[in-house]
Parts: structure tokens; sequence; C-alpha cells
């Protein structure tokens, strides 16, 4: 038997079943090998050409979403913004500090406009006195100044009341009404903020009969509203008080006030922004250095929305009184023969309709002048806003809004006999006031203003923000109005 076995010289005899193929699956591998390389390299090419061009827009769209971000930080907090660039002009900025962002961006602002509370023609009389016989001091009258109303202290007490108006108008005594007030009981007690909060003593609107104090250090902040007090108000020592939320800084705001403020109201009647302080019985405002400290005592201006129509009464009005007097159960105006007469205030009723004030638990104030006839010798009352300091201590008061007494005395008596008793002394009355009598026996503080300013509560600016490294470079501009209040809107918004 033969082995299948070859020796040498001999070569294998490939059968019939086999292909013969040796070796073509190698050059199959070497053809796609060849034609991959000339599909795949061209698109790797691409990808890395494609890759290498986005980063140009990619890189600018991050740019400009920078910049934007920096106009959005700008607008952020309108408040400050307004304050900040009040100082700009048309040509001269003032910077904005940018967000901290990779891309480094500068942020200013210019300003292009002012506008005031009201125009011309409805500004009415800043300075009023009521009570026949009782001039102006000769602050107001020399020289002339024509806010001020001219038959002001005449003989005759039904003078002015025939030229006062319910809308304010130039030429005319603007006479508001009363707003609703809260018929919640307050004590003279105050509310604190919890721990993690700034120090802060919280006041909510209402009804307040009980003499109320503030001399301590600790900031007194009065959440938004309205405040009707039967009795005296007193700030003195070292007071810090912020009445209302608006374009000044409190310790505390509305809405934490009204969340977090420890023990606080279920009730709270934060209402608009701003407060109204309005003074009924015998309530009236006692600002002095009894005890020595710095005093500030600003309010922010009362706004309300043109809707809330138990509230809009006091928009722009920061003092008023509750005027006529009681004959039996009924109110009245009050008429002292030959002395004073006073229209009786209204309030808004259940209904929305305006009837007497004490329809809404409103007393008329008492400080009015005692009659001639039945008292002719008699004292005359304290006056509702009695502003005294004996000391050079600094006092800031400002109240922008109307102040509308005029049943009631002003008095602001820096004594004469002490040399620098109206110095560090900013007093400022700016939204108006009418009072029976304003007094002024001493000094003038060393900043001092009374009558109706030309208010300015918007402001037209122009917001500007550039890359300043790398490129490509990436500037916006937006043009707001802000309002001193806060509000804002944007006009125009362009980034390229």
């Amino acid at each position: 038997m033969k082995l299948g076995l070859r020796t040498a010289g001999q070569r294998w005899r490939k059968g019939s079943d086999e292909s013969g193929d040796d070796g073509a699956a190698l050059v199959l591998a070497l053809v796609f090998i060849i034609v991959s390389a000339l599909l795949v390299l061209p698109m790797l090419d691409y990808a890395i050409a494609v890759t290498a061009a986005s980063k140009v827009p990619d890189g600018k769209a991050t740019r400009v979403e920078a910049v934007k971000g920096a106009l959005r930080t700008a607008m952020a907090d309108p408040v400050e913004l307004y304050k900040l660039c009040d100082g700009a002009g048309l040509n001269s900025s003032r910077p904005i500090q940018s967000p901290g962002l990779s891309v480094p961006i500068t942020t200013v602002c210019y300003k292009m406009d002012e506008n005031f509370a009201e125009d011309e023609s409805k500004r009415p009389y800043g300075v009023t006195s009521t009570q026949a016989g009782q001039p102006l001091p000769l602050y107001f009258t020399v020289p002339a100044r024509a806010d001020v109303y001219p038959d002001s202290g005449g003989l005759d007490p039904f003078k002015w009341t025939t030229d006062i108006n319910e809308v304010r108008e130039q030429g005319t005594i603007w006479k508001p009404e009363l707003a609703a007030h809260a018929l919640t009981p307050r004590l003279s007690a105050s509310f604190a903020m919890p721990t993690g909060y700034p120090a802060c003593r919280v006041f909510f609107p209402g009804t307040y009969r009980d003499p109320l104090t503030i001399n301590t250090t600790t900031p007194v902040y009065f959440a938004s509203g309205i405040y009707y007090f039967e009795n005296t108000v007193t700030i003195s020592g070292n007071a810090n008080i912020v009445i209302g939320g608006g374009s000044i800084d409190g310790c505390t705001t509305d809405q934490e006030a009204a969340f977090y403020a420890e023990n606080a109201p279920e009730t709270h009647n934060i209402t608009g922004l701003g407060a109204t302080f309005v003074f009924g019985a015998a309530g009236r405002l006692v600002v002095n250095q009894a005890t020595a400290g710095p005093i500030s005592l600003r309010f922010n201006q009362r706004y309300v929305d043109p809707t809330d129509s138990n509230n809009l009464p006091s928009a722009s009005v920061s003092i008023i009184s509750v005027n006529g007097s009681m004959l039996g159960p009924a109110q009245v105006d009050l008429n002292i023969p030959a002395t004073i007469v006073v229209p009786k205030s209204l309030a808004p009723t259940v209904d929305g309709t305006m009837a007497d004030a004490v329809l809404n638990e409103y007393l008329p104030s008492t400080l009015v002048p005692p009659d001639p006839i039945a008292f002719p010798l008699g004292p005359d009352t304290n006056p509702i806003i009695d502003i005294a300091f004996s000391t050079n201590a600094s006092v800031t008061i400002d109240v922008p809004g109307y102040v509308y007494v005029p049943q009631g005395r002003f008095r602001l008596d820096i004594p004469l006999l002490n040399l620098t008793a109206d110095q560090n002394k900013s007093i400022n009355f700016t939204g108006g006031l009418v009072a029976r009598m304003i007094e002024l026996p001493g000094k003038n503080p060393a900043t001092f203003s009374i009558g109706v300013a030309e208010v300015i509560v918007q402001l037209v600016l122009r917001i500007r923000s550039v890359t300043t490294t790398g490129s490509p470079i990436v500037v916006g501009e937006a043009v707001v109005q802000v309002n001193k209040n806060g509000g804002y809107a944007v006009n125009t918004w362009v980034v390229q």
C-alpha cells in the first residue's frame, strides 16, 4: 500500500475540487484600502476644515451672548442703574460693573434725556397758608416766587377755597382726598427682622391710636401703604427711618417684611409703593433732638395702580390731615369765623364712591386754631408738623410727596442763639405744602427747600457694552427708560 507522501521533486497535484485562488483575498484587501483612502482622507480633510472654520462663528456667538449678558446685568437693578447713571451726560459716561464672564467686557451708560413728574401745566401752587391774617415768612415772598399762592395769609378766610382743585393744575391749589385706610388696629411696637437679615424694625400699615416714639439706632422701615395716626408720632435720638418702598433703600423691603418679619401680622395691608401718613384727631408728627444724635427721616414717593380706586387718592401724597370738624355725629367743613375755612375730607366707601371721611372711621384733626369769639385769648394748638433742633447733629428729612394739612400748623424751629444748629441740616419738602400757618421762627437749615420742585422721575439712558480683547469685537447698545421707583422699558436693543 502506498502512503500519500511525496518525495523530493514531486509536486502536489490539485484535485478537481480545489479552486486555485490563493492570494486573491490579499488583492481585494489592498484594493479596499486604496479605495477607502481615496474616500476617507478627503472626508477627514473636510471635517478638519469645517471644524476649524466653525471656531470663528462659535467664538463670535460666545462673545455676542456675553455682551447680551452684560446688558441684562446692567438692567437687573433699575433703581441702582438710575442712581448710577443720573450723573452721566450725553457725551460723558458712567461705568457699570460687568458680569464676571470669561470674555472681558466694558459697560457704560450715557444720559440722553430726563422726564419730570409732571409738565408745567399740571404743577399747582407749591406753598400755601390758609389762616386769615397769618402771612408767609419772608423766605417764601422775598424774592417773589411763582409757586407761592399769592393770597396766602390774606384777610379773607374763604379766598383760598375758591382756588382749590381736585386735580393737579397750574394756578390752583391741589386738594387731594383721603384713601381708604385699613381698620386693622396696630400697637406702637415694631416687628424685628430675623437672624440672618440686617438689623431692622418694621411697621405695617393700619390704624395707630397710641403714641409712637422712634429714637433708637436700629434702622426702621415703614412698609408701603396707608398709615392712620390719632396720636403723636415722635422721631428723635439716632432714628434712621425710611417710609415706604422705592428709590431710597430701607433696611428691608415690602416683600421681605411681609414674609419674614418675626410675628408679622397676617393682614399686612401693604399696598402700592411708598407710603402716606394720615393724621386725624390729635395725631401729629414731631421731629426733634430731645436726645442728641443724627436723624434720618426719608419718605419714598407714593405710587398707586390707577385701577386701585381705594388707594388712588394717596398717589403722590406723603402727609395729609383729616379735615373738617364734627357737629354731633356729622362731619362738616371747618369754619372758625374770620379765621379759617377748610372743606371737609372725603374718603372712598365700600361701593367706591367718595363720602364723608368719618364713614371710613376717620376723625377730623383737632389741631385747629381757637375760636377768637369764644376763646379770644386762648392758646393755639400744637403744630401738626413740628420740627425743632437745638444742636449741630446731622439731620436729613426728605419728603418728596405732597403735604396737605390746611387746618394745622407747620413749624420748623432752629434757634438763632445756637450758632451751629443750622449746620449739618438738610430738610426738603419738595412735593408742595399747604398748612394754615407756616412758621420759621429761627434760622433756616443749611440745605432747605419747600415747594413743588421739578422732580425728575425718569431717565432715558443709552447703555453700551463692548468686548475689550480678542476678535471679533462685539458691541451691544440698548436705549432704556428707567423710572426712579424701579420701573423700566427697553426702547431699542442692538448687538453686532
